[in-house]
C-alpha cells in the first residue's frame, strides 16, 4: 500500500472530531442541565431513573430558554447529532477498516498472511459497520426521548433500555475492534522481528590455522 496518508489523514481527522465533541460540545450542553452527562457519554447507558431525571432537566432547561429566547440545551443536542455527531459514525467506522488494512499491510511482503489473520480483518470490518449502525440508531432514540418535541410529553419508558442497550453496542463494538486492530498490528511487528532474525547472517566459527609446534 504505497499512499496511505488519506487514511492517516482521516485517523487524524476523527480524532480531531471526537476531541473537539468530547470536550466542547458536550460539556456545552451538559453545562446547561446541571452538568448531566448527555447519554452518548456514558459507557453503560442510562437506567430508567437517571433518564427520567435527564427528561426533567432538559424540560425545565428548555423553559427556561424559551422564556429567554435562546437555543435550549435539548435543541443543541438535536443539532449536535444533525451535525458533528452525524460526520463521526462513518469517519469512526472508515478509521476502524483503514487501521485494520494498515495493520495487514504492514506484515512483511515475503510472508503470506495466514487464514487466522485474513478472518480476523474481515471481523474488524463487520465490527466497524456494526458500531456504525448501533452509533447512528442511537442518536436518533436518544432525540426520540429528549428532543424538544418529546419533552412536552412524559417520558417514553419504553426507549430507554433500547437506548442503553444501543449505547453499551456501541462501545463494545469499539472496543473489540480495538483488540482486532491491536492483534494485526502486533502480529505483523512479530512477523517481521522473525523474518529479521531468520535473515540475520551467523558469523562462522574461525578456525585455527595455526600449526602445533
Amino acid at each position: 500500500m504505497k499512499w496511505v496518508w488519506p487514511g492517516w489523514l482521516l485517523c487524524g481527522l476523527t480524532l480531531f472530531l471526537l476531541v473537539y465533541m468530547a470536550a466542547f460540545e458536550a460539556p456545552g450542553i451538559s453545562a446547561k442541565i446541571g452538568d448531566m452527562r448527555l447519554p452518548d457519554a456514558v459507557f453503560t447507558g442510562y437506567d430508567l431513573d437517571d433518564a427520567r431525571r435527564l427528561h426533567a432537566a432538559f424540560t425545565a432547561e428548555l423553559e427556561d430558554a424559551q422564556t429567554q429566547g435562546r437555543q435550549s440545551a435539548s435543541a443543541a443536542y438535536v443539532s449536535m447529532h444533525a451535525g458533528s455527531d452525524l460526520l463521526f459514525p462513518p469517519m469512526m467506522a472508515a478509521s476502524v477498516v483503514f487501521l485494520a488494512f494498515a495493520g495487514l499491510n504492514a506484515r512483511d511482503r515475503k510472508s503470506v498472511a495466514p487464514l487466522s489473520v485474513k478472518i480476523t480483518l474481515g471481523i474488524a470490518f463487520a465490527v466497524a459497520f456494526i458500531y456504525l449502525g448501533f452509533d447512528y440508531v442511537e442518536n436518533a432514540v436518544a432525540d426520540a426521548l429528549f428532543g424538544p418535541p418529546s419533552l412536552t410529553l412524559p417520558l417514553n419508558a419504553d426507549l430507554v433500555p433500547v437506548l442503553k442497550v444501543l449505547t453499551i453496542g456501541k462501545y463494545l463494538a469499539l472496543a473489540v475492534a480495538a483488540v482486532l486492530i491491536l492483534t494485526l498490528w502486533v502480529g505483523a511487528l512479530w512477523t517481521r522481528r522473525d523474518r529479521h532474525l531468520d535473515e540475520t547472517p551467523v558469523d562462522a566459527p574461525s578456525r585455527d590455522t595455526g600449526q602445533a609446534d
